[in-house]
């Protein structure tokens, strides 16, 4: 269970269909939007640095924890924290309130008022539905008053006064100490606590709207804060949805104490209404029970870590010769998966019976429809006269054997189409799954000027490698020749009757010289090592230009007609040569 895993498990809404969660080691603080299917949320995963001394530790959202089984356990509270806050957002918020209100507004402090509103939502909402989650909310809110500036040394008055409210909101605490800008605070925040009672009242209830409210707030906190001068940033906790740029706090943190013994820790958990086990012998019990679980968790996505490091490693050598930059395993995403196979779930079943049609057609040996006769066992029948029967010949039921690379193009150009392109890889994933018994015979990839491993002939079908279809972003150049020569150097290798590459990509490489003229060159070099190379044009005729076996497909049934007859082609040819 990496953390990927672990959020999941500590996610509210468990309809994995509802929310796209992810986690990406590229992001520094987490991600929260809505698309037309949900919420969209990324995680930022940990990464291990090496200090000064040479000390291993661990970095997540700025902060820094020393690499032992304290740090260990004050960094998963504060991942979970993490995930307690934007979960709640998730399944209680809703940013689609503010959207006509906001226009014509300074987008920043739109930003900010509607994040302040809606953090006091979740947090009602965590209040009253899981009490026991606002031990690692107080925790996070800790370590951000740790993390925090002088706010009277902050230069915009704006911004002192956002920064004083997002402390007091969120801790309880007062850190402005101009009486102006206190006295503006202090206002906004009798609005905000007034409008977080009616939200803990009306928590889980939900004929109440709440929507005129958060308006009239809202209202009042843009009005105050843009009297107080230019809307430079739009602060926010680090632990909390990133609003955009944010200078009140250091650029990091090394915690180098535990901080749940801290008096700072217990004011944050009393204002939040949390609680703490007080007796000594609990408090270790708890300790223990915590510990356990995040080396738990970190011991598997190190395992994991490291296992995708050892893979990764095996194509750098492939990409030597190759205009590719490195070879990445894309984030996680099973929401978009699952979406993408929703969509494609009928189609895919309807490709898979037809490509199993095709395969026995091939495997079929017209010469065995009748028996044929074992000579010696007749003559030795016939001398004997004996009323022997079994003078036939035993048949095996030998079946050809297949090797199969499916390669996505992931490219910016196909961004329009993205959500087609994926489920053309997902069906042919899925026919690849249940045609090829045999895990190891078969791979998947995307590229643009990188390659992208999903999943590797060693590896099994399973949700991780599910999630890395769902992971896919369409972005960057179109190296497709460079793609196609590592896919052969893998495919090569095997011995199956049938190698097979099939390429899904809208038929435009682009990125260096004479681009058009190396793919020719690298098709022509496959299909003189017996390797089949098939074009799937996803709503695109230009895959005709360069290959020789292609199709072009405008709907899901497309593949379905088209690609099981190319299939059948490959396969005979494969079998007769």
């Amino acid at each position: 269970m990496g953390f990927l895993e672990y959020a999941r498990l500590l996610f509210f809404e468990k309809d994995q269909m509802k929310i796209n969660l992810s986690t990406s080691s590229k992001t520094v603080f987490p991600q929260f939007f809505c698309d037309e299917e949900g919420s969209v949320i990324v995680l930022p995963e940990p990464k291990f640095r090496e200090n000064e001394d040479g000390e291993k530790t661990i970095w997540l959202m700025g902060y820094c924890f020393p690499a032992d089984a304290q740090g260990k356990r004050q960094l998963a509270h504060l991942f979970k924290a993490c995930a307690f806050h934007l979960s709640a957002h998730a399944v209680s918020s809703s940013f689609k309130d503010y959207e006509e209100w906001g226009k014509s507004k300074d987008s920043r402090l739109v930003r900010f008022a509607s994040s302040l509103i809606e953090d006091a939502v979740a947090t009602a909402y965590v209040s009253t539905k899981h009490v026991d989650k606002l031990f690692d909310l107080a925790f996070a809110n800790t370590l951000a008053l740790k993390r925090l500036h002088s706010i009277d040394k902050l230069i915009n008055p704006a911004t002192r006064i956002m920064a004083d409210l997002l402390v007091r909101m969120n801790t309880g605490f007062t850190k402005v100490e101009s009486q102006s800008e206190h006295n503006v605070a202090i206002r906004v925040a009798e609005l905000l606590d007034q409008f977080k009672e009616k939200a803990c009242l009306s928590s889980g209830d939900e004929k109440v709207n709440l929507k005129d409210e958060k308006l009239k707030v809202a209202e009042e906190i843009y009005c105050a804060i843009e009297n107080a001068g230019p809307i430079t940033e739009a602060p926010f906790l680090p632990h909390t949805e990133e609003l955009g740029k944010c200078s009140i706090f250091s650029r990091s943190y090394f915690v180098d104490s535990d901080i749940i013994l801290e008096t700072d820790f217990k004011k944050c958990l009393d204002f939040l209404g949390g609680t703490f086990p007080s007796s000594e012998e609990r408090k270790q019990r708890w300790r223990k029970t915590s510990e356990a679980e995040a080396i738990q968790v970190f011991n598997s996505w190190e395992h994991e870590r490291e296992k995708n490091e050892k893979m990764l490693a095996k194509y750098e050598d492939l990409l030597v010769p190759t205009r590719l930059k490195c070879a990445e395993i894309p984030q996680l995403g099973y929401t978009e998966f699952l979406r993408s196979k929703a969509r494609c779930k009928s189609e895919a079943h309807r490709l898979i019976e037809s490509l199993l049609v095709a395969r026995d057609a091939v495997d079929e040996d017209p010469r065995k429809m009748y028996g044929v006769l074992d000579l010696a066992e007749v003559i030795q029948v016939i001398a004997s006269k004996s009323p022997r029967l079994d003078v036939f010949m035993l048949d095996e039921n030998i079946s050809k054997s297949y090797a199969w690379m499916i390669l996505l193009d992931a490219s910016r150009s196909m961004r329009c189409i993205k959500d087609f392109a994926l489920e053309l890889f997902v069906m042919a994933a899925e026919a690849a799954n249940q045609l090829l018994l045999d895990s190891s015979s078969w791979g998947m990839y995307a590229f643009n000027d990188r390659f992208l491993v999903i999943k590797d002939p060693k590896e099994r079908y399973n949700v991780r490698v599910k999630s890395r279809i769902g992971g896919l972003k369409f972005e960057g150049f179109t190296y497709m020749p460079d793609a196609l020569e590592i896919a052969g150097q893998i495919i090569k290798a095997r011995n199956e009757n049938l190698r097979l590459i099939t390429v899904i990509s809208d038929g435009w490489p682009f990125g260096y010289t004479d681009i058009e003229s190396a793919l020719s060159e690298t098709i022509s070099s496959l299909e003189k090592r017996n390797i089949a190379v098939l074009g799937i044009g996803a709503k695109s005729r230009r895959m005709k230009f360069f290959f020789k076996n292609h199709c072009t497909v405008y709907t899901l049934r497309d593949l379905k007609k088209k690609f099981s007859t190319l299939y059948m082609e490959a396969s005979r040819i494969a079998v007769e040569t």
